[in-house]
């Protein structure tokens, strides 16, 4: 078995004890029962393993999305399964690193969804990500208060406002 994937479940394990802020490279080691030498050969501090477990997760990886809404389920699927780990890491000094990820997923999948309107724009989706990331992030931070069907219904609704919003004003320049 490879010694990745162990440190980064041992780390979810350790943050449902503790805060990452707590956890050491030593107590990551000493729950997995491994020694810093091969940490070190493989991380190099807490936090990649934080992203090294968001990579991990490959969200969505090999779906072709016909909408906005099912990239949307998807990672909010990812979200609620993984909650506790999630929101420990939102809550953490490595929240920048859940913010990467979450822009990252959708500039990615977004992207693809716009070139298969005929829509190509970096600015769209470069926005379109970050307030997708944005809004899921606060969902996260609001402890998921905003019910599912909700949260999918405006942020569809904020996408369809956008989308047809830029294809007008793309017509109006030519």
């Amino acid at each position: 078995m490879k010694i990745e994937p162990v440190f980064q479940d041992g780390l979810k394990s350790l943050l449902k004890e503790k805060p990452l802020e707590d956890i050491n490279v030593i107590m990551l080691c000493e729950h997995v029962k491994s020694n810093r030498q091969t940490f070190y050969y493989h991380f190099r501090d807490i936090a990649d393993v934080v992203d090294a477990t968001l990579l991990r997760a490959k969200v969505g990886y090999g779906k072709k999305f016909q909408d906005y809404e099912q990239i949307l389920k998807e990672m909010i699927s990812y979200l609620s399964a993984n909650y506790q780990y999630i929101a420990a890491i939102n809550k953490s000094y490595a929240s920048d690193r859940l913010d990467s990820f979450l822009f990252s997923y959708f500039y990615t999948k977004v992207g693809h969804l716009l070139k298969n309107h005929n829509i190509v724009g970096n600015d769209i989706t470069r926005y379109i990500s970050t307030l997708s990331a944005h809004e899921l992030n606060f969902w996260i931070s609001n402890k998921r208060a905003e019910k599912v069907p909700s949260l999918v219904k405006r942020l569809s609704s904020i996408w369809k406002y956008l989308v047809n919003q830029y294809q007008s004003d793309i017509k109006r320049t030519i």
